[in-house]
């Protein structure tokens, strides 16, 4: 069936160019030292190596110039191409980089401007994340260049020419439609994905201000950055400055007189000769330091971060280890806050059947207790010693946690059932309102039970299906949600229980805020203390700022039609946010107000006022511009299928409505088939029995269908609002790009194959780029059906949150052994990785995963990711773990298979086009003055 449907899909690009004729037969590889699948004896080699030495071996090719990219040699502006590590030579001398021309990775067109754009051959999603990252090897992303951004599976430098890195901000449509008939004829939305603080690589933002001696400077003038006077956009590098001191903004092209302390001499090109050293008039990113007027109350200065950590210290959490584990997780939190944000603030409170707050004034030698009751109205038992600094208080704090790990380890006889949720996550939300004036903060607060006592009592709630639908409907938790977004302040929320805790409600203030959901299910301490750990201090550590306030600003003819966001009931409200992260990503739909003019440029600016962790005021603006065009050809070329996925998907959200999934299903099946049908009606213009994809969404379709086989999707016969799909719906509003491509396909990594010598290395000095080489792309490319598994083989597994390493007992000890250091004869099923850390053993298959951990790592932004044994037959997760995994195949709840599915999505194109059943595009617009209404699920 497989060799059917790849038969059956055409590689017809938009520029009809004659597709890569890919070549089965592999190159001859030297003998070496491989693991067999006959039995635990490794086929011995003349070498030592298991990958020995090949004499034959040349680095990639890349440009020989001063714009190379290179730890000592950097300019942001004219950044060319990532700087490529020494190979090894003979006898383990390193090699130069080759002169230009090697065919090892890519064709003679290489760098010929004129040559037709790169592009990937697949539609298969694991070939294709290795040919897009290949394609990033030697040369930088350019906006002006590069047709769309790649996709966030894939590692690349970019160059910052004015307008900012696409991990940043990019659109949906590099060609903007020049009306809302053609855009409709696409039956693709138009919006744009932000994620202001994603991790980019060269990883800088300049700043435009500096901070001396704790006062704020600000360039230009003392009323902050040069903004325009009609629609507020900050200045940047599209600004056209005249030769009588005047601003043309190019948002809405209005000139202005530009402030006396900011006239700078125009050069003969037009540009001002101060423009390189001022970022604002040259980067697309950048950061302005602004005055006290832009606080949030003018009148008083800014705070650094308030952190308030909330320990559930109930029976159920005791007796499973997890209360623990949140304690080993502050200590490790403190001491991250100590080294890395050292102006910030910590409280810690702990809570069951009542609050328990801890005085850790510095003077003390040992904490305080201060039990609190009263539950219906809560008050703070005292004022100094709630908030400290924790670099000037650390052994009380040590005295504290040691003194709670003694309370949960010997002290069962004090231990409650009861849980106060609601009131505990009240008082946290007093004591940051009292100490910071309503400057905001932080909640990081664990859960393990279903809350019983106290505001917020839900103990009458049961999981059901009699409930169609899956929105927060108590009254205490969307007060009390309306209460933290006022007073700018977010709650991380870790649950650590497998029974039910309504998560609908107690997770809705963690969705609105902009706050990080963890979900433990059925925590055993022994794995999933690390884990916890880890996904604390990462939640500090990911912090960038909070009292956030986001604004998109786009040319005259277009608007906001929606932000996808809670809080903001789906309008075109600013966004608050409480709380900045690394990962905060924000998708936006567009609307037109008026046709558009082909060949126009329409600019786009993303702005969003914070306040960093320090405590300093920022604006960080993001700047991008498109083309307006009325070819459909065109713009389907350019057609970002990261952002159209993403807002699909919040638009599936969105209108869940009464959450009948099948339904839904169908939907969703219907608008693909429409998509592609307008391309198979406007643009390809085949008329043969192949299946046409759009160049720029090859893949769109089996991340879709991924997506119908997610836990949210699930139906409802037994539960709606069950823990598994909340977590789901949440962690969907709340990922990054990468991390949601990731959690819908997983990636999988045979480790049991003959591999190169650079297969899974560093191309790159800066350890970004992970490389492959192309004769070994089909091998490491194993599709996600179970039908791919090799008995005895051995696989890593990523899903965006957690790695898997997968073998059975049939799999190569030798293989193991160099893996993981162990004993061949130790058996398998005791075989466990302590803290979910894969050891150093210093082989070559050892130091090729620690490679991918990392690569995977740096991609979804997390510094450490647990790996975690997956054994048939041994693990009782195994089953549910892989019925995610394995998301090609035909699911429990009979959604069809990759193959089949595709092949169903061909003919019901087929049958549209016999039809005619399409939207032509016509030579006048109807509908120019109707907003755009996106996909109504």
């Amino acid at each position: 069936m497989s060799q059917d449907i790849v038969a059956s899909v055409s590689d017809l690009s938009l520029d009809n160019a004659e597709p890569e004729v890919r070549r089965s037969a592999k190159s001859k590889r030297p003998t070496r030292a491989f693991h067999s699948f006959a039995g635990n004896a490794a086929q011995a080699s003349p070498t030592t190596n298991m990958y020995a030495f090949q004499a034959n071996y040349q680095t990639p090719k890349m440009n020989d110039n001063a714009g190379v990219f290179t730890p000592k040699n950097f300019n942001g502006s004219k950044l060319a191409s990532p700087a490529p590590m020494a190979s090894p030579g003979p006898f383990g001398m390193p090699m130069s980089p080759a002169p230009v021309g090697s065919p090892r990775l890519y064709g003679a067109d290489y760098g010929n401007p004129n040559a037709a754009p790169d592009s990937t051959s697949s539609y298969i999603i694991p070939s294709h994340r290795w040919e897009e990252q290949n394609l990033f090897l030697t040369k930088a992303y350019d906006a002006v260049r590069d047709v769309v951004p790649p996709l966030p599976t894939t590692q690349y430098y970019a160059s910052d020419n004015g307008i900012c890195d696409p991990r940043l901000m990019q659109l949906s449509m590099n060609m903007i439609p020049s009306d809302q008939h053609i855009r409709s004829a696409t039956k693709l939305p138009l919006g744009v994905t932000i994620q202001p603080f994603a991790t980019t690589i060269p990883n800088e933002v300049p700043s435009s201000g500096e901070i001396n001696g704790g006062e704020q400077q600000v360039q230009g003038s003392a009323e902050g950055p040069m903004r325009c006077k009609r629609c507020r956009c900050y200045i940047n590098p599209k600004f056209q400055f005249t030769y009588d001191s005047k601003a043309v903004c190019n948002i809405c092209q209005i000139k202005q007189q530009a402030p006396y302390d900011y006239s700078s001499a125009i050069g003969p090109n037009g540009q001002r000769t101060d423009a390189e050293i001022r970022p604002e008039l040259s980067r697309g990113a950048v950061d302005f330091i602004v005055p006290m007027t832009y606080n949030r109350l003018p009148e008083k200065a800014t705070r650094p971060l308030h952190y308030v950590f909330l320990i559930d210290v109930s029976t159920l959490a005791n007796e499973n280890g997890s209360s623990l584990a949140v304690v080993d997780g502050i200590r490790s939190s403190i001491d991250y806050i100590i080294e890395n944000q050292p102006k910030c603030k910590v409280a810690i409170i702990a809570y069951d059947n009542k609050l328990k707050f801890f005085n850790l004034k510095p003077e003390l030698e040992t904490a305080q207790e201060y039990d609190v009751n009263e539950l219906d109205d809560v008050f703070l038992p005292f004022y100094q010693g709630l908030f400290v600094n924790p670099s000037e208080s650390k052994h009380v704090i040590d005295d504290t946690l040691n003194r709670l790990s003694s309370f949960i380890t010997n002290d069962k006889y004090y231990h409650v059932p009861q849980v106060c949720f609601g009131s505990a996550v009240q008082a946290a939300e007093l004591a940051l309102e009292t100490f910071t004036e309503g400057e905001g903060g932080k909640i990081i607060c664990s859960l393990n039970s279903l809350p019983t006592v106290g505001n917020g009592n839900l103990y009458l709630r049961k999981d059901n299906a009699h409930l169609h639908h899956i929105k927060c409907d108590n009254d205490f938790y969307k007060k009390l949600t309306s209460d933290l977004m006022t007073k700018y302040i977010a709650i991380d929320l870790f649950v650590t229980s497998g029974g039910f805790v309504d998560m609908a409600n107690v997770g809705h203030p963690t969705l609105a805020t902009h706050g990080s959901l963890k979900y433990y299910p059925h925590f055993v301490q022994q794995n999933d203390e690390f884990k916890l750990v880890n996904d604390m201090v990462s939640t500090i550590a990911n912090t960038v700022g909070y009292q956030g306030i986001l604004k998109l600003r786009c040319s005259t003819g277009l608007a906001v039609d929606m932000y996808y966001n809670e809080a903001t009931g789906y309008s075109d409200r600013d966004v608050t946010l409480p709380i900045l992260t690394k990962d905060t990503t924000i998708d936006v739909l567009l609307k037109y107000q008026e046709k558009l003019k082909s060949g126009t440029s329409m600019s786009f600016q993303a702005a969003l006022l914070y306040t960093d962790v320090h405590g300093v005021r920022k604006v960080r603006s993001l700047n991008s511009s498109a083309l307006v065009s009325s070819n459909v050809r065109e713009i389907f070329k350019r057609v970002n299928q990261n952002s159209v996925l993403r807002i699909m998907i919040k638009d599936v959200i969105r209108t869940l409505g009464d959450c009948d999934f099948p339904k839904i299903r169908k939907s969703i099946d219907n608008k693909l088939v429409d998509i592609l049908t307008q391309y198979r009606g406007l643009v390809s213009g085949n008329s043969s029995s192949q299946l046409v994809l759009p160049e720029s969404l090859k893949t769109l379709p089996s991340y879709m269908l991924s997506f119908q086989k997610q836990d949210l999707m699930v139906p409802n016969q037994q539960s709606t609002r069950g823990n598994d799909r909340m977590y789901d719906l949440i962690r969907y509003q709340s990922m990054s790009p990468a991390e949601l491509l990731y959690k819908l396909y997983p990636q999988i990594v045979p480790l049991h194959v003959l591999l190169e010598e650079q297969d899974l290395s560093f191309y790159d000095a800066n350890d970004k780029l992970l490389q492959v080489e192309k004769s070994s792309l089909e091998e490491v490319s194993v599709r996600n059906m179970h039908a791919n598994f090799t008995d005895g083989g051995c696989y890593l597994i990523f899903n965006g949150d957690r790695i898997f390493l997968w073998f059975n007992p049939h799999t190569n000890r030798l293989l193991i052994q160099d893996l993981l250091g162990i004993d061949p004869d130790f058996p398998i099923n005791q075989i466990t990785l302590f803290g979910g850390v894969l050891p150093e053993t210093s082989t070559e298959i050892n130091g090729k995963v620690l490679n991918l951990i990392k690569y995977w790592g740096q991609m979804v932004n997390k510094t450490t990711l647990p790996v975690i044994p997956l054994r048939p037959n041994i693990d009782q997760y195994y089953s549910y773990v892989m019925g995610h995994i394995l998301c090609e195949d035909k699911s429990i709840n009979m959604v069809e298979s990759g193959d089949n599915y595709i092949l169903s999505l061909h003919r019901q194109i087929q049958e549209k086009i016999k039809k005619e059943d399409y939207i032509k595009i016509s030579n006048k617009s109807q509908n120019d003055d109707i907003h755009q209404k996106f996909v109504q699920f």
